[in-house]
C-alpha cells in the first residue's frame, strides 16, 4: 500500500497558525534541539509506516466482511462507505479570509455517531444517545473524521487549495457514511479512557465510525 503521510502531520495550508519570531537567544532554534527533533520525527515516521503496513490486511477483511462496497484512499489506508446522497439544502464548503490567513467553512458539524472496536464483539466505545446530536469543531476531531469530512480540494479566487479530504465536494448534511481506519489517523499510540479511568480505546487500535451528518453550521450553537 502507497502511504501518504503528509496527510497525518501535514500543517494544512488553510488552518491559521500563529508563529513568534526567533530569537538568537531562543533554546528552540537551537541546531542541536533541531538535529534531535528531525531525528525523532524520522523516528515516528517509520513507527507509522509500520503500523499502517501491518493494520492494512486486518482492514482490509474487516472491510470486506463489514463494509461490502467499501472503498478504499490508498494514500491513508481508511476505508469508507457513502451510504445515501446528500440533502437537497447541502452546504458547500468553502474558504473565507479570517485573520492570518484562510480558514475552511463551515466549521462546525452536528452528527449522530457510533464508533467501534474491531474485536470479535464489535465493542461500541462511543455513541451519541437515542435522539440526539453531537457536535464538533471539525478541524479538531481526529485526522480519519477530517479528511472524510473535508473534500479533496476548494477553489478560492480562481485557485485551487488542496485540502486533502476523501471525496470531491466532501460531507454534506444527510449523508450517512462509514469510516475504517488505522490507528494512526485515529488516536494512534494514546489509550482513551472514560470516565471511571477504565480504557475504551486501546493504544493503536484501528476504529470502525457511522456518522450521520445532521448539519454543517459555521457558529456551536445554532
Amino acid at each position: 500500500m502507497k502511504t501518504n503521510l503528509l496527510k497525518l502531520l501535514f500543517a494544512l495550508v488553510v488552518t491559521i497558525i500563529a508563529v513568534s519570531s526567533c530569537q538568537k537567544n531562543d533554546p528552540y532554534n537551537d541546531d542541536e534541539w533541531q538535529k534531535e527533533q528531525r531525528r525523532l520525527d524520522s523516528l515516528n515516521r517509520v513507527r507509522i509506516e509500520k503500523l499502517l503496513e501491518e493494520q492494512a490486511p486486518i482492514l482490509k477483511q474487516y472491510a470486506e466482511e463489514n463494509m461490502p462496497g467499501a472503498v478504499l484512499d490508498d494514500s491513508t489506508g481508511i476505508w469508507y462507505k457513502i451510504h445515501n446522497s446528500e440533502d437537497e439544502e447541502s452546504i458547500r464548503y468553502r474558504l473565507v479570509p479570517v485573520s492570518g490567513g484562510l480558514a475552511i467553512s463551515p466549521r462546525y458539524t452536528e452528527v449522530k455517531y457510533t464508533g467501534r472496536l474491531l474485536d470479535d464483539a464489535g465493542t461500541i466505545f462511543d455513541e451519541t444517545e437515542e435522539d440526539k446530536t453531537a457536535v464538533f469543531d471539525i478541524g479538531s476531531l481526529i485526522p480519519a473524521w477530517y479528511l472524510t469530512f473535508w473534500p479533496k480540494e476548494i477553489e478560492y479566487n480562481l485557485r485551487n487549495y488542496v485540502i486533502g479530504g476523501f471525496t470531491p465536494q466532501g460531507l454534506n448534511k444527510g449523508i450517512s457514511v462509514e469510516i475504517l481506519t488505522p490507528s494512526p489517523y485515529a488516536y494512534d499510540n494514546r489509550e482513551r479512557k472514560n470516565e471511571a479511568g477504565e480504557v475504551i480505546i486501546p493504544a493503536d487500535s484501528p476504529l470502525h465510525f457511522h456518522i450521520e451528518v445532521v448539519d454543517l453550521r459555521d457558529q456551536e450553537q445554532k
